[in-house]
């Protein structure tokens, strides 16, 4: 039951990956904030139902997602020029695409898991 709370997190994810594209950079970062923390609820709320190696596979994926979401704020704040490191940009999209990778594939992991 507690896997539904992934369809509010999957929503959320596509409005911020929405508003990135209309350049709208702090809705983004607060967007992208509500979807890991409703991941991380959905990990949190029943960890006895994860197996181990799911739990790993998850809690790898929510640190990648926090690294993000610091490098997001960095590179918010170059954009506002308040930062002095023009290269966190471009380090953050890459951070991005990577969580949205293993994302992809923590997913898969999970879908195609044994049911019980």
């Amino acid at each position: 039951m507690l896997d539904l709370l992934l369809i509010p997190a999957a929503i959320v994810l596509a409005l911020a990956l929405r508003a990135v594209r209309r350049g709208d950079h702090r809705l983004h970062g607060h967007l992208m904030a509500a979807a890991v923390t409703v991941v991380l609820l959905r990990v949190v709320l029943h960890p006895r139902a994860l197996a181990p190696h799911h739990l790993t596979l998850w809690l790898i994926l929510l640190g990648a997602a926090c690294t993000t979401l610091l490098l997001g704020r960095a590179a918010l704040a170059w954009r506002e020029g308040q930062g002095r490191k023009p290269w966190i940009p471009r380090v953050h999209r890459a951070a991005g695409a990577t969580t949205l990778v293993l994302t992809l594939f923590v997913l898969t992991v999970w879908f195609l898991r044994s049911a019980r």
